[in-house]
């Protein structure tokens, strides 16, 4: 089953280093998405069959910078000479666009169809073709493509605009680092790419566009999909988490919205898991995310569940599909602590303004009295006009539990109110 996701993007690179702003229903076929939104997922498997050609890159290869933005990486990528495009670098994806660039392209859509994913609703999925792609030093020709809408991109990114995503076509041909904390991609020609490095070397078998590998959460063996699309450190599967007990084995009391995919939101009891194997690699006190969802990707039994950027970045993690192995490099971040949201939950961008979309019951958003549809005007006297919705979440994840925040509201009466939101730990 092939996996596909829509990403949401930011400012990016021009081609001299600066930065500027820049389930399925095909031939009566149903095929679900797995993976999240943060990130939405594309399905090449059964939409998209050609393969990509490589042209034969120049005998040295380099290195490129990324931009980080709510756990994602985001690369400037050419397409048929235009550009650049803003696009997520995603294991679990293939090359996507959305419909406003498909236009600015001119693109000839070959073929349309449904997807669903995540949430419970559809959109609608449309073939293309694409001449060449150029990324640093990667290039790529006569590639198909995926067009899909990335309407709701203003959930999880504000108005971060976003361009596309690319996966599977450049893992085939390249031997790509991923350096995060240098938050640089190093770029190889596997027949003359050799390891010999500290890290260890874990096979996998690809289903779809996603690498799955063999590992264990707390002793119990899975199948997960290493993807670096989604937004945190372990999403396990509804049939995984309910044949395994593990929702009552850690007494999982909270829930809320924890992502965003096709189709609408994650759903997800959070907790602080004991352990995750990989390989002889063990990583503990990981935040883990139990989907609820009852539909969709995460209600399948087809993995364990998702393996994502906060344990992919305490390693240099490299993705070596001619070998069929990914290798996995300890960093200095290598066993720090990761966090969940201190505030207790999910805004979203409307217009200038940021709104309440959930609100943990019991959380620190809860009992300073936000509600679902408060519209928050202001943060700390700034208006949120001039915020990011991805730094103000990642305020309110990384800063230190008792810090304080002054929120002023709109609420559905119209009336505004200001609050004092003062984070915790909740997990």
């Amino acid at each position: 089953m092939g996996t596909l996701k829509s990403p949401l993007l930011g400012p990016g690179l021009t081609e001299n280093g600066s930065w500027s702003r820049g389930a399925a229903s095909v031939g009566g076929r149903s095929i679900y998405f797995a993976s999240e939104l943060a990130l939405l997922i594309l399905v090449l498997a059964g939409v998209v069959t050609a393969q990509a050609q490589p042209v034969k890159p120049s005998a040295s290869l380099g290195t490129m910078p990324f931009e980080w933005i709510d756990n994602r990486i985001f690369v400037p990528v050419m397409l048929n000479g235009q550009g650049p495009f803003h696009l997520i670098l995603d294991t679990g994806a293939s090359l996507g666009v959305s419909p406003e660039v498909a236009g600015k392209l001119g693109l000839h859509i070959e073929s349309s169809g449904e997807t669903g994913g995540v949430g419970e609703k559809t959109v609608v999925l449309q073939s293309t073709h694409v001449r060449d792609l150029k990324l640093g030093p990667a290039h790529l020709s006569h590639l198909d493509c995926n067009v899909i809408s990335t309407a709701d991109s203003s959930y999880v990114f504000g108005k971060v605009p976003v361009d596309g995503f690319l996966g599977l076509e450049l893992f085939q041909h390249y031997v790509v680092r991923h350096d995060y904390q240098s938050r640089e991609l190093t770029f190889y020609d596997p027949r003359d790419f050799a390891y010999s490095g500290p890290g260890e070397s874990i096979p996998f078998t690809r289903v779809g566009n996603i690498p799955v590998i063999q590992a264990s959460f707390d002793g119990i063996a899975g199948k997960f999909g290493v993807d670096t699309g989604a937004r945190s450190s372990l999403l396990l599967y509804g049939p995984f988490v309910a044949a395994n007990h593990i929702a009552e084995t850690y007494r999982a009391n909270f829930q809320g919205v924890s992502g965003w995919g096709i189709g609408g939101p994650v759903r997800s009891f959070m907790i602080r898991a004991h352990t995750l194997r990989i390989g002889s690699i063990e990583m503990h006190d990981l935040i883990a995310r139990l989907s609820l969802n009852k539909s969709g990707a995460t209600a399948t039994s087809s993995k364990a569940g998702l393996i994502g950027p906060d344990v992919l970045k305490q390693f240099v993690f490299f993705c070596d599909y001619s070998r069929s192995r990914l290798i996995f490099e300890k960093n200095s971040s290598f066993g720090v602590r990761d966090h969940y949201d201190r505030a207790g939950i999910w805004i979203s961008q409307r217009g200038d303004q940021f709104e309440i979309f959930d609100v943990i019951p019991g959380g620190p958003a809860d009992a300073a009295g936000l509600k679902v549809g408060d519209v928050v005007l202001a943060i700390d006297g700034k208006s949120t006009a001039q915020l990011s919705l991805t730094r103000v979440r990642d305020q309110w994840k990384n800063s230190a539990p008792g810090t304080v925040f002054s929120l002023q509201l709109r609420g559905s009466d119209g009336k505004t109110r200001e609050v004092k939101l003062q984070l915790r730990d909740l997990v």
